[in-house]
Parts: C-alpha cells; sequence; structure tokens
C-alpha cells in the first residue's frame, strides 16, 4: 500500500512539472521583450535538535525548490508565475501580472502577499534568518487572489488590497448537494509606510490593517513552528490555536527599521482579533525585535518600504552576524494555544547577491497549560536563487 501511495505522488508531481513546463513555454512564446527570464530558488536545510529536542527529526529538508518565469509582456506590463516543489508536494506561489503608471502607482492582479508585516513582505531570499519571526507567520495572510493598488512617492507609500482565496482553495467555492455555492471568504487590506534619512541611515515607519470575513467558511487557525523546520518539514508546533466557530478578523501592525551603514535593527508587533460566533471576541499576538551587523562593511539595502539582502563588495563574499527575540502569546479565554518565545542567533556568509549560507541557533521556551518545553535548535542552509 505504501509503495502504490508513493507511486501515485510520484505520478502527480511528474504531472506537475509537465504543466509548469507548459505554462513556461507559453509565457515564453507571449514575450518579445528581452526582459523575460526564468527565474528560481533552492533553499536547502540541515536539522539537528541540540538539547531537549526529542519531538524533532534531525536531518535534512528541501526547504524551498520554486520555478518560474517574469518579465515584461508589453509596455508598462509585467508578470510572473511562479510554482514551489519543495518535499514533493507542489503548490502555486506568485501567479500575477501589473500595470505600472508614470506616477509612481502599480495595478497588481492575480495571487501575491497581501500587504501586511515588513518581515512577511521580504522576501525569502533576503530575510536576516532562516525562518521569518513566529508572528510574522501567525498574522499575516501570506497570498490570495485578489486585486491591488500601490503609490509610491519618494519618502512614503502604500498597498491597498481586495482578496479572497487562495489558489488551490477549491473548498471555498464548492457547491453542495443542492446546488447551493458557499460564499467565498472575502477581505481588504492597507499597509502605508514613511522613510526618512537620519543620522547617515535610513529610517522606516510604517502601519498595517486587514479586516477578513469568512462568510460561510468559519473557522480560523493560528500556530507556528519553532522559527525552524526538522527534517519532516516541520510537523512540530509548540503552539497552536484552533477557533472553529470564527466568523471573521481583523488584523493590525506596527513597524519600524534603520539601517545605518553596517548596521539594522528592525522591530514589529502585530495583533488579530477573531470575531467567534460563541465566545466573546479573541485577541492574540506577538512581537519581534532583531539586530544584525555586517562585519565586511557592506549594508542591508532598502527601497519603497521594502528589505532587501546583502551584496558583497568584493570577491572573497560578505560576513553578517544577527540576534532577534521573539513573542507570541496565543491564549485568551477559554482558547490555550499557548504562549512562545525565541531567542536566535545567526551567522550568514553571502558568497554572492544570489548565493550564500545561514546558521541559526535557536533557544525556545514554550508554556502550553503550565507544560513548559525548552528546546534548543541548530540548523543550516544553503540557498541559491536565480
Amino acid at each position: 500500500m505504501t509503495k502504490q501511495i508513493k507511486m501515485r505522488n510520484l505520478v502527480k508531481v511528474k504531472r506537475d512539472l509537465l504543466l509548469l513546463l507548459v505554462l513556461l513555454t507559453t509565457f515564453s512564446s507571449s514575450v518579445k521583450s528581452q526582459d523575460f527570464k526564468v527565474r528560481g530558488r533552492l533553499h536547502m536545510d540541515a536539522f539537528v535538535g541540540l538539547k531537549d529536542a526529542d519531538q524533532f527529526s534531525n536531518g535534512f529538508n528541501n526547504r524551498r525548490a520554486r520555478l518560474g518565469a517574469g518579465g515584461t509582456i508589453v509596455e508598462n506590463w509585467d508578470g510572473r508565475i511562479e510554482i514551489d516543489f519543495a518535499d514533493g508536494g507542489v503548490s502555486p506561489k506568485d501567479f500575477r501580472f501589473r500595470r505600472s503608471f508614470n506616477n509612481g502607482g502599480r495595478f497588481w492582479i492575480g495571487q501575491f502577499k497581501v500587504p501586511q508585516g515588513l518581515n512577511q513582505l521580504t522576501s525569502s531570499n533576503a530575510i536576516t534568518f532562516i525562518e521569518r519571526s513566529m508572528v510574522s507567520n501567525v498574522v499575516p495572510d501570506s497570498r490570495r487572489i485578489g486585486l491591488a493598488y500601490e503609490h509610491n512617492a519618494g519618502e512614503a507609500g502604500f498597498k491597498t488590497m481586495l482578496f479572497g482565496r487562495a489558489l488551490g482553495d477549491r473548498a471555498s467555492i464548492e457547491t453542495d448537494e443542492d446546488g447551493n455555492g458557499n460564499n467565498m471568504p472575502l477581505g481588504v487590506a492597507l499597509r502605508g509606510f514613511y522613510s526618512a534619512d537620519i543620522l547617515d541611515g535610513v529610517m522606516h515607519l510604517g502601519s498595517s490593517i486587514v479586516y477578513e470575513d469568512f462568510n460561510d467558511n468559519n473557522g480560523a487557525g493560528f500556530g507556528d513552528r519553532p522559527e525552524a523546520r526538522d527534517a519532516r518539514g516541520g510537523a512540530v508546533r509548540l503552539v497552536n490555536v484552533n477557533i472553529p466557530d470564527a466568523k471573521s478578523t481583523f488584523k493590525f501592525g506596527t513597524e519600524a527599521l534603520y539601517i545605518n551603514r553596517s548596521f539594522s535593527v528592525e522591530g514589529e508587533y502585530l495583533q488579530v482579533n477573531v470575531n467567534n460566533l460563541i465566545n466573546d471576541n479573541l485577541s492574540f499576538n506577538g512581537w519581534h525585535i532583531q539586530s544584525s551587523y555586517v562585519l565586511t562593511g557592506e549594508s542591508r539595502s532598502y527601497s519603497n518600504g521594502s528589505v532587501g539582502g546583502v551584496s558583497p563588495s568584493n570577491d572573497s563574499g560578505a560576513w553578517e552576524i544577527a540576534v532577534r527575540y521573539s513573542s507570541v502569546n496565543l491564549n485568551d479565554d477559554a482558547f490555550t494555544g499557548g504562549k512562545q518565545s525565541n531567542f536566535t542567533f545567526a551567522l550568514n556568509h553571502y558568497i554572492s547577491n544570489r548565493l550564500r549560507f545561514m546558521a541559526n541557533v535557536i533557544f525556545a521556551d514554550a508554556d502550553v497549560n503550565n507544560h513548559n518545553q525548552k528546546p534548543i535548535l541548530g540548523i543550516l542552509r544553503a540557498q541559491y536563487n536565480f
């Protein structure tokens, strides 16, 4: 039986690979611009539980294996498609096109990230640590299908989005036996930022709000792995809460960033309020603060409310050290998902702006119903993007 399941999974992966090749061929044949290019990324991890980590599996993990394409379609229009093949599963990522305007505005159509959270919106190719902070995975909605408009005017900008389900989330629009269709979720988001030059560096301040009505699809869950995924792909969640009668959510966040040459510091607070059908309204929150220093003198990049990575200034590469403290609270009323805080120490070696090696040591502290767990975890990553 196990062999049959493996064979079916292998056939499914091959089928999806063939579909991706067809999509890439179709997209490339329609694009006449020299700006068109195939794009992708490969993130390979090695995980080890250093102390009190018996529930985790040591070994290797294919964290990301993405392949896609992007480029200019016609003047002022560009597009992107991207699929992830991590751990034998297939999931759609960015599937969108957009229109650029001369006034600094851009109109988006398709699936892309909901605009909330500086850490969440930073590309996985450029995040300082191997995984984003816990609260950045717990609260923001990641990618959804929708329409968006953004406008950047030098020091300030905003992005607003109207969104529904994610690609592949077909259950939200299926009909029942009587032919009645469920209403799919509908949400609206707004994020704004302001940046200014201060003391030879750049200061970024931002905030965001997101409201989502689940309509007939009640239920919500919040939780995260301890900022590391083990050899099973990250099955262990030390804190987790499920709310089967959730009707809607209202999320808000504040963010701050300061970069001064080799030094950077970033902080963020995010909160989700859940409108529950049975209990009183619930509230869960979290925050993180992190700091990094590039030992070889380079600086993290920043532009229009987004953080980039480090580009080495010479052939010997760049070295960076970083530390982060993060915390989430998933306890409210009768729901006791738990509290967790993490200290993470990082060392990054940038061979180029597309190839780097990373090492993280995570000191986790989770408390769920007075049961305390304090595992120490180690994780290494080799990553490449093109």
